[in-house]
């Protein structure tokens, strides 16, 4: 994948956005560092959605020092990227209708972000998954929320000059 210098300086800023993110915590691990994630998988794509999906969650675990060991964040980070990722191809597949690309994308973020990632991880962590689930919730409508609000507040012309196409 080839990347501009445009492309890779906002992968940049969105990477530390990312880290700004991770400590402001809701609980836990849980926090605002998917909100720069998501704009990244907007406007970067799928793949740099993944990667700045899976790095944001890792760098949040560690600032909280790994509250559900680091096997478990590693299942997270890859269900975060896979969020991401699948995020930004809904996106992109219904972007021909805006709203119901806004619409749809964030449901399938919003399912896989939550009911699956604790469904994958109930196995392994027990019933204390249903604690996670009103602030996993929360902190996944919060970043989803914000990354449309600044997605709508940038220039179109700016937007050009990044997306891939």
């Amino acid at each position: 994948m080839k990347y501009s210098t445009k492309k890779l300086a906002t992968l940049a800023i969105l990477l530390a956005l990312c880290v700004i993110g991770a400590n402001i915590k809701i609980l836990g691990s849980i926090a605002l560092d998917s909100f720069p994630a998501f704009i990244g998988a907007i406007i970067l794509g799928p793949a740099a959605g993944a990667f700045l999906g899976f790095f944001g969650h890792m760098i949040s675990a560690l600032l909280s020092g790994f509250p559900n060991t680091l096997p478990i964040h590693l299942v997270i980070a890859v269900l975060m990227a896979a969020c991401m990722f699948f995020y930004s191809w809904t996106r992109r597949k219904f972007s021909k209708n805006k709203i119901a690309a806004s619409v749809v994308s964030m449901l399938v973020a919003y399912t896989i972000n939550v009911p699956l990632d604790l469904l994958l991880l109930y196995p392994v962590m027990g019933p204390v998954v249903f604690m996670l689930f009103v602030p996993l919730t929360l902190a996944t409508v919060v970043n989803l929320c914000l990354s449309e609000v600044v997605i709508l507040g940038i220039p179109q012309k700016y937007k050009e000059a990044v997306f891939l196409k």
